[in-house]
């Protein structure tokens, strides 16, 4: 399954702005530079989609900008994705008009996307976007726990013979 690019971003816009301190605000410009220079325009587009959505919350003015509205543990984010894509077929089949498809009377292979589709959603209800962030208790905790393992290094690979020619 492939994301649209504008939910892909969407995504990247809530995990930067769930990192910020509470009631923090930045700029769609910064906010673009951030994430590798999108498009402020664009940005803008998605950050309404989720201020709609009730995820980010704007203000206007000098000391204005965007930040999280939503507290990052209630964001599930099969819903979430739901949301975003809308009704994006999988494949022509799954288009309420109709397909040009000639297979579609005896074609399986659809009712098995339709699953796997509906197994890739239900797999992500069952994270939140809490869950897409480390804690600095996390960061800490993982790194004590490799401190002093050993350096993991690819095992070295035996040397290659040359085949022996068929005469």
């Amino acid at each position: 399954m492939r994301l649209l690019a504008s939910t892909d971003i969407a995504l990247r816009v809530l995990m930067s702005l769930a990192r910020l301190p509470a009631g923090h605000t930045v700029t769609v410009e910064t906010l673009a530079q951030a994430l590798g220079g999108l498009s402020r325009h664009h940005l803008h587009k998605i950050v309404q989609q989720l201020t709609g959505l009730g995820l980010t919350r704007t203000t206007r003015g000098i000391s204005g900008g965007v930040g999280l509205a939503a507290d990052p543990a209630s964001v599930v984010l099969g819903k979430l994705i739901r949301q975003l894509e809308g009704e994006q077929p999988l494949v022509e089949c799954f288009q309420s008009a109709g397909c040009s498809c000639t297979l579609v009377a005896d074609c399986r292979l659809r009712f098995m996307l339709r699953d796997a589709n509906e197994a890739f959603y239900r797999a992500l209800d069952a994270h939140t976007l809490a869950d897409c962030l480390i804690s600095d208790a996390g960061v800490r905790r993982r790194h004590r726990r490799h401190q002093g393992a050993p350096e993991l290094k690819p095992a070295a690979r035996p040397a290659r013979r040359p085949h022996a020619a068929h005469t």
